[in-house]
């Protein structure tokens, strides 16, 4: 109960602060400044913001603090940019998805171009929050966090190589590649963030972000798994052997039990990561919400 309230006040926290940076829908660019809120609310789980924040509170203490709405700042602005991956993500000329969070993709509820420009607006935007941090040394600090896991070498990098792959033959390390770059490095840069405002030592730093890393890619590793398994079971006994059908997921590559296996080697090294710091319940609680979606 007291992680569930943990969870609702945070949230409650970060969904003010985002709701704070937009713009009135007026003119002038007023599609543009309807198509970023249309990308951003309702929003999915908040998780890159929240693991963000509970991490800083973790390595603070978990009491109330001076430098926690700054963390809130940072949170926000990894949120804005990950909204802004997946507009230009979701593009005809990139992945070509025509549904987002159940709704139309913003691209095909305004254009194509319109699309552009809102993802462009949007990582414009998440700098902008980043620099209203203070002091300004640590505002200085998240940028350079944020824009070296965003650039060729981070997300965007994990974008085109996964559009480079999608006319050739994959391979398991290109796969953990992508997936650590389109997934992975906003969790890192969630992370890096918090230790940097916490005060944090390098030892430290690097820890949190291994063990962000190991979520992210726990968690895609599940959705293969999920996916693989429910495509492989219809019209099967519990019993019968599952094939994975899928040739470019985790699955395909080390079929279900492997899979399975290296998620619990993910997990189990990210308790361990943990275990030496104080106040770690909201930490290890992400790593449960990650167990429970195994099938």
């Amino acid at each position: 109960m007291l992680l569930q309230k943990y969870f609702e006040t945070r949230l409650e926290m970060i969904e003010a602060s985002l709701k704070h940076q937009f713009s009135p829908q007026t003119a002038p660019a007023k599609e543009l400044k309807k198509a970023m809120r249309y990308s951003t609310f309702p929003g999915g789980k908040r998780w890159r913001p929240l693991l963000l924040v509970s991490i800083y509170e973790m390595l603070t203490g978990m009491k109330k603090n001076k430098g926690l709405p700054e963390a809130v700042k940072a949170a926000t602005a990894v949120e804005i940019a990950h909204n802004a991956s997946l507009v230009h993500d979701d593009l005809p000329m990139l992945m070509n998805k025509t549904e987002r969070r159940s709704e139309q993709a913003l691209h095909l509820k305004y254009d194509n171009t319109v699309g552009i420009l809102a993802g462009d607006a949007l990582y414009a935007l998440a700098f902008e929050v980043l620099g209203g941090i203070t002091p300004p040394s640590k505002a200085l600090a998240c940028i350079r966090i944020l824009s070296t896991s965003t650039r060729s070498y981070g997300l965007i990098g994990g974008q085109a190589v996964a559009l480079e792959s999608q006319h050739r033959v994959m391979k398991l390390n290109t796969l953990r590649y992508i997936d650590t770059k389109k997934l992975g490095s906003l969790l890192q840069a969630a992370a890096d963030m918090a230790c940097v405002l916490a005060g944090a030592q390098e030892n430290i730093r690097q820890i949190m972000n291994s063990y962000a890393l190991n979520l992210a890619l726990a968690y895609r590793m599940i959705e293969d798994i999920s996916k693989d398994y429910n495509r492989g079971s219809e019209g099967l006994d519990f019993d019968e052997e599952l094939i994975p059908v899928s040739k470019t997921s985790y699955t395909g590559f080390l079929g279900f039990d492997k899979a399975r296996a290296a998620v619990d080697k993910l997990l189990d090294e990210s308790e361990r990561m943990i275990s030496p710091f104080e106040n770690t319940d909201v930490l290890r609680e992400f790593i449960q919400m990650i167990k429970e979606r195994l099938p």
